[in-house]
């Protein structure tokens, strides 16, 4: 008994510490609550009679896991924390620019470092003559292959001007090759544009995720009318969203009059933006989309339909209705927190249900990779599965289990940044587009 109220005490007087630091309806809640109370408890205990006494280092470890759970618990895919060094790559990407070697990287599928996805030409990556399925293995010679990519990206940006040393494994050969390259300026190009058959514009919008979006999608437009095109198809597929503010000004680049974008909150709902009656493209059009299309993206095909302004042609969008606000926390790492709904100019919520399109039209531009696992073989007996007169085939392992990926193609980075690469033969929904569009 006494040991537990000793502990109670003790609890008690950290939390006390704390509390001082939080507002003052959070503390006193916090001070009433016996999980927090536990919470406190749980931290002292650790700190004083956990039989390894714990380093400065992994007492950090120890809260940042108490965030994770702490959010984890909610159960919520758009609520997150990012650690500093995360935070501190969206912040550079939110600038939309900053320095390193040019090339965009992936996890490895075979564990183990990054995989070379596309190296932007004229950037000391494609410079230095690094490929496309490179591994990068090492960064300054120190092994990266048990680091998650945000760590690696980390590693490899860094000031202008600085001297970077990355070594890959090249499928052929076995030794690590080591290049060495001087970190420049990369510039996040989110707009790509050509001018299709009948002379019609196309411009895709890759992400709404930095402050340049709006500048480079009016460079877009501008140069299309200055080509003499008269028609346009907004590609917003793969888009994934971004910030609300681009959103807002996108639209705006296209609709005349109205609201665009609503959002609610806990307490109220209210307009968010509205149209502003300056237009940069005011001929036809139509805008795309498909399921990967999402939060931003949605605000923008939404507020196009529900105001008349173009057909949304292609799938049922993914359904991200809800914002996040992103607070600076004090160790440096982000707290991305759901605060908020939008809803589309006639205050629909489009929350897990998406935007669905005027036309729909499957997405047949990319083949589903071919994936499959089993049981049962014999220990190294090869499995091979046919599928539409291709083969593939495995070998199992020593308990007789199997399994057997298709790599997915690598990024084809258009020669020149900037510029849009379509295929009509593949793409179902941009050849729809332009039917709807003669």
């Amino acid at each position: 008994m006494k040991r537990r109220a000793w502990l109670i005490v003790v609890g008690g007087l950290l939390a006390a510490l704390v509390y001082a630091q939080l507002a003052g309806g959070g503390a006193e809640a916090f001070g009433r609550n016996p999980y927090g109370q536990a919470l406190m408890q749980t931290y002292q205990l650790l700190q004083n009679q956990y039989l390894n006494r714990l380093e400065p280092n992994q007492l950090n470890r120890v809260l940042e896991g108490g965030i994770r759970g702490m959010l984890g618990a909610l159960d919520d895919e758009f609520t997150s924390y990012a650690p500093p060094q995360r935070a501190n790559l969206r912040n550079q990407d939110i600038q939309g620019e900053f320095f390193g070697i040019g090339a965009t990287l992936s996890p490895n599928e075979n564990g183990g470092g990054a995989r070379v996805q596309g190296v932007i030409r004229g950037l000391p990556a494609f410079n230095a003559g690094i490929r496309v399925g490179d591994v990068i293995v090492e960064v300054d010679n120190e092994d990266v292959t048990k680091l998650d990519i945000n760590e690696i990206v980390a590693k490899i940006r860094g000031p202008r001007d600085t001297k970077v040393v990355i070594g890959i494994r090249r499928e052929g050969t076995n030794a690590i090759l080591r290049f060495e390259m001087i970190r420049q300026r990369v510039e996040i190009i989110s707009v790509s544009k050509t001018i299709l058959p009948g002379n019609v514009g196309y411009v895709a919008l890759e992400t709404f995720g930095n402050v340049r979006v709006i500048e480079q999608l009016n460079a877009a437009l501008n140069e299309m009318k200055q080509r003499g095109v008269q028609k346009l198809i907004f590609d917003l597929r793969d888009n994934g969203g971004g910030l609300l503010d681009q959103g807002c000004q996108v639209a705006r680049a296209f609709i005349r009059e109205g609201p665009i974008v609503y959002v609610r909150t806990r307490n109220e709902t209210r307009l968010y933006c509205e149209a502003t009656g300056q237009v940069v493209w005011s001929g036809p059009m139509v805008v795309l989309i498909n399921g990967n299309s999402a939060s931003a993206s949605e605000i923008v095909a939404g507020a196009m339909q529900d105001t008349g302004r173009a057909k949304v042609i292609g799938e049922t969008s993914f359904g991200k209705g809800v914002g996040q606000n992103v607070v600076s926390l004090a160790n440096g790492g982000d707290l991305t927190l759901v605060t908020f709904e939008w809803l589309t100019p006639k205050r629909r919520s489009v929350h897990k249900q998406g935007i669905k399109p005027d036309l729909e039209v499957k997405d047949t531009r990319f083949e589903v990779p071919v994936s499959f696992e089993g049981a049962g073989a014999k220990p190294g007996e090869t499995v091979t599965l046919s599928i539409g007169g291709q083969t593939f085939t495995t070998k199992a392992d020593a308990q007789g289990k199997f399994s057997f990926s298709q790599p997915r193609p690598a990024v084809n980075l258009p020669a020149e940044r900037g510029q849009a690469e379509v295929d009509l033969n593949k793409d179902a929904i941009l050849r729809r587009a332009l039917e709807e569009l003669r």
